[in-house]
């Protein structure tokens, strides 16, 4: 009623005129609103269907998500399982080399102090080793000399022998001499003043005559001239003396050499320890002709002034 009477047609015609325009209009936006609607019930179908294949897929997918899961629990479940066992026995391998460890440790200690002290060992024994060397070169050079001096020794020695036979010999032409002295004592003044005049004259011929020279002894019992002349006695008298001399500075050296080693050298003779009485002695033989080294000397020096008393021979003492 408001409308109509508010409405400007001005006849029913003009109004009925406008009312189906409007309904055409109505009608036409209906059917598009149909088509659309159409259009979106044809896609919403097509979306349904594409959201229940998703959502088919997603179930799919969640099913075997929940497998997987379960399994990976199980899983997870057994690997914490074997984890735990894994750090007990770890736990327990870690004690146990722990303990190895300190065992190690003690034994590395010990070892070191054995090092140590066999370090130390090693070096008293290096030092020990070079207090030897020294001493061992000392010795060497103590026994090089000493054998040297042995050397020098058993080569005076061996003089000693030359000489010890040399003075025998010389012993044994004095005695000879003695002997021919107190044969040409019993024979008349006049042949023995003959022998001393033929003595001088060949003396300086005879000084040095060896013991090859021995007396010759004639059939009536009387020796050569030439040997009873002063000089031939003054020189073996001399020789006697030197070689008693040169005894006794070897037995004075043997003497400081026995002292010193306590012992005769091994390359020693047999006699050589024999005092200087005993070796005098051993010279002397049985004669009793020979006195004391001592002696002879001063006696020789009283003798040597006066070779002839009255007209005969002075006996030389040694």
């Amino acid at each position: 009623y408001l409308i109509m009477e508010l409405s400007p047609f001005k006849d029913v015609h003009e109004e009925v005129a406008y009312w189906r325009k409007m309904a055409d209009e109505y009608k036409q936006g209906l059917d598009e609103v149909r088509e659309e609607l159409d259009d979106f019930q044809a896609s919403s179908k097509e979306l349904e269907y594409e959201l229940e294949t998703q959502l088919k897929q997603l179930e799919k997918q969640n099913h075997e998500l929940i497998l997987l899961t379960e399994r990976l629990t199980s899983e997870r479940d057994h690997y914490r399982e074997k984890v735990e066992s894994g750090q007990s026995t770890l736990s327990q391998e870690v004690e146990r080399l722990q303990e190895e460890l300190t065992v190690y440790k003690r034994e590395n200690e010990k070892q070191q102090r054995y090092i140590r002290e066999i370090e130390q060992i090693n070096d008293d024994l290096e030092r020990a080793k070079r207090a030897a060397v020294v001493s061992l070169e000392d010795f060497e050079s103590q026994l090089n000399k000493a054998i040297e001096r042995n050397a020098i020794l058993e080569n005076e020695l061996d003089e000693k022998e030359d000489l010890i036979v040399t003075v025998q010999r010389l012993k044994e032409e004095t005695r000879d001499l003695h002997q021919e002295l107190a044969i040409t004592r019993r024979q008349p003044v006049t042949n023995q003043c003959t022998h001393i005049t033929n003595g001088l004259s060949s003396g300086a011929q005879t000084v040095n005559r060896t013991s090859k020279d021995a007396p010759a002894q004639t059939d009536h019992g009387s020796f050569s001239a030439s040997l009873l002349t002063p000089s031939v006695r003054i020189a073996a008298l001399n020789m006697v003396n030197d070689a008693l001399q040169k005894i006794g500075h070897l037995e004075f050296k043997l003497s400081e050499l026995y002292r010193s080693y306590g012992a005769p050298p091994l390359s020693a003779p047999p006699n050589a320890i024999a005092p200087s009485n005993s070796l005098l002695n051993t010279v002397n033989g049985g004669s009793g002709k020979l006195a004391a080294k001592e002696k002879s000397q001063a006696t020789y020096r009283r003798s040597s002034s006066k070779s002839w008393n009255n007209g005969s021979v002075t006996q030389y003492v040694l």
